[in-house]
């Protein structure tokens, strides 16, 4: 259960509008609460959000939204996008704006809008579309109404409601789902404590959430996700039907079963790839030897192309078709990597995940259509192999952060089993950099580091620097030094063309007033490369978790060698930090009058802190900044 689960509650003070208030102009903005147009960038009036199902393929879907825009920067809230494709038509689309005082101005007209592709770098062909609507007004405040209905022709996923889509104030929001009075709905809210209404009306079971009065809530409150912060209904099927296929969602059983269903008889190879593979893989190979080679196969002729057509948006192409065009989606590439594997004797499965920066990324009491990715596991003793298939680039048994650290859904042939995507530790997230710097009287500076990223950070160094021009990467390392005016002497990258889980970076540089100088002393920041310089804020209550992207663990070592004639007079005093999510140690040791030693280790070992820990969180990082801009000072010796 999420943190900050009152926070509906917060406006319940906020005073209520008499009906007489409520005339024929409801989206006056005299309706609204003070308390809401106070600082508001714009002002949710109301989400009215309908969802009714006809049969196990036929529903209509119907949204409406009205929004008071009272700033400028806050006129995105006039577009529109809405996302269709061979199964759902729009049905209507209308619009309207109107002024300060409720008074209609205009509504929608055919050149507010526009129909395109939705498409990617990645796609090749797809049939999802987007109708994209706008609409704005010159004079501030106004408000702006969109309502829309789609009709499900077939369907796998139901719509999610949330109570809100923004941090701005929400006076009303509601979610009504209608069903066939035979059926009960399947739902899931991240609210346990505010359960549907439930009516029966003209012989159906209706379902009703609703959520008034929500305030403003500040970025610092609760981070960027909604789910952390909004009232959030999952609905799905017990049973459905599209493209002519059927299946039932009651179990995860049933589910993985029609999923599986849909790679039978896919996994057919050409002779070329088997001769290939054969002359690959050894009969004395161990299953990883086996698999690696495999894998690095995989990787060295394919490339991802998203290839969404129909029901190939859950049904991969044949193992033949990548061979034969050396491409394919998540999908289509995983089928054909388990389809090598098959044919040297190492049983494999897909996997359905979902990835992204999401909150929720699993909710294993509630077998639903939860998944956007889908890669491969090798079940294995000791270590199962995790395999993603759609990078050409990546290590191998090496998963991004993205994928990591979550629930799936593996298809096997007796059905869909729930797994766990293995958690990483600090010890695999690494960045260790040694390094010498020499400095001059004047304090000019020279040196030389070599930094090694592994696991999770040497993917952001991987991202960044594949298929890079040799002049972008020498920009990279420029700029990764993070010192001003330097100037980049020799740059050597070990690892990335190697796709290693290990990627080296080694520099030599030169960095003119590296030190601060006065008549008889230089300063400067030992930390020069790593400094981290934002606190987190003081807020009077943190309503939601603190995320880190991955477990690391970040490792400094600098000998600074100091100019003859000078010598310590002042080094930082040592900090050392311990708190429930991570550690940190920073020094400067003096080495007699030659050198100082710079050490720094910052280890964070949690994916999560729970809001109640924002406070531990903030001074942590307080002392972090703290002891990152401490200086060290050196004297001149005295004759």
């Amino acid at each position: 259960m999420l943190a900050g689960m009152g926070i509906l509650l917060l406006a319940a003070n906020a005073p209520a509008r008499t009906n007489n208030e409520r005339d024929k102009r409801p989206y006056a903005v005299s309706n609204i609460p003070a308390s809401f147009r106070d600082n508001a960038g714009a002002v949710v009036r109301t989400i009215s959000h309908t969802f009714e199902v006809k049969n196990e393929k036929r529903a209509v879907e119907t949204y409406s939204q009205a929004v008071t825009v009272f700033k400028r920067e806050d006129r995105d809230n006039g577009v529109l996008l809405i996302h269709y494709d061979k199964f759902l038509e729009i049905d209507d689309l209308e619009g309207k704006l109107y002024d300060a005082d409720g008074n209609e101005i205009r509504e929608l007209e055919k050149s507010d809008t526009k129909d395109h592709a939705e498409f990617s770098e990645y796609s090749l062909f797809d049939d999802a579309r987007i109708r994209e609507a706008n609409l704005y007004y010159d004079h501030y405040p106004y408000t702006v109404e969109f309502t829309y209905t789609i009709l499900y022709k077939g369907y796998l996923n139901w719509p999610t409601w949330h109570s809100r889509l923004s941090r701005d104030p929400v006076e009303r929001s509601t979610f009504t789902v209608t069903i066939p009075e035979e059926d009960s709905l399947r739902f899931w809210c991240n609210r346990d404590t505010i359960p549907p209404r439930v009516t029966k009306e003209s012989g159906k079971n209706v379902y009703r959430w609703s959520a008034a009065n929500q305030p403003y809530v500040a970025r610092e409150a609760i981070g960027d996700d909604l789910e952390d912060y909004a009232m959030v209904v999952r609905i799905a099927p017990s049973k459905f039907e599209i493209a002519g296929t059927s299946g039932d969602m009651q179990s995860w059983k049933n589910f993985g079963q029609w999923c599986y269903n849909l790679y039978e008889g896919r996994d057919k190879l050409p002779a070329q790839a088997v001769q290939d593979i054969h002359a690959l893989v050894l009969p004395s190979d161990g299953p990883i030897e086996k698999i690696h080679k495999v894998y690095t196969y995989m990787q060295g002729r394919t490339r991802y192309v998203s290839v969404q057509l129909g029901i190939g948006g859950w049904q991969p192409f044949e193992a033949s078709y990548v061979q034969e065009r050396g491409y394919g989606d998540c999908k289509a590439l995983s089928n054909y990597t388990i389809a090598l594997l098959k044919e040297v004797g190492v049983t494999a499965y897909p996997v359905l995940v979902r990835i992204g920066d999401f909150r929720i990324t699993f909710i294993p009491e509630f077998p639903s259509n939860q998944f956007n990715h889908v890669i491969v596991c090798v079940p294995l003793q000791p270590d199962t192999v995790w395999l993603e298939c759609t990078s050409q680039n990546i290590p191998f048994g090496h998963l991004s952060s993205d994928v990591e650290n979550r629930g799936a859904l593996m298809l096997t042939p007796g059905g869909g089993t729930p797994v766990q995507i293995p958690a990483t530790v600090p010890s695999q997230n690494t960045q260790t950099r040694s390094g010498t710097v020499y400095i001059d009287f004047f304090g000019d500076a020279t040196g030389r580091t070599s930094v090694t990223y592994e696991g999770d950070q040497q993917d952001r160094i991987s991202a960044a620097l594949q298929d890079q021009s040799p002049q972008d990467r020498l920009l990279w390392a420029i700029r990764s030094l993070d010192l001003p005016n330097a100037k980049l002497n020799g740059f050597k990258l070990n690892g990335l063309e190697q796709h290693s889980p290990s990627i080296t970076v080694s520099t030599e540089f030169a960095v003119p007033r590296f030190a601060s100088a006065s008549a008889t002393r230089l300063f400067f920041l030992p930390n020069a490369m790593e400094r981290r310089t934002w606190v987190p804020p003081e807020i009077p209550r943190r309503l939601s978790p603190i995320y880190f992207v991955y477990p690391y663990h970040d490792v400094d070592s600098i000998l600074y060698i100091l100019p003859y004639g000078f010598t310590t007079e002042a080094t930082p005093f040592p900090m050392e930090v311990h708190s429930s999510f991570g550690t940190f140690l920073e020094k400067s040791v003096a080495l007699g009058d030659t050198a100082v030693r710079f050490i720094r280790s910052l280890e964070i070992y949690e994916y999560s802190i729970p809001s109640s820990g924002y406070e531990e969180y903030r001074k942590f990082f307080y002392d972090v900044v703290r002891a990152d801009r401490a200086q060290v000072v050196l004297v001149k010796k005295s004759n």
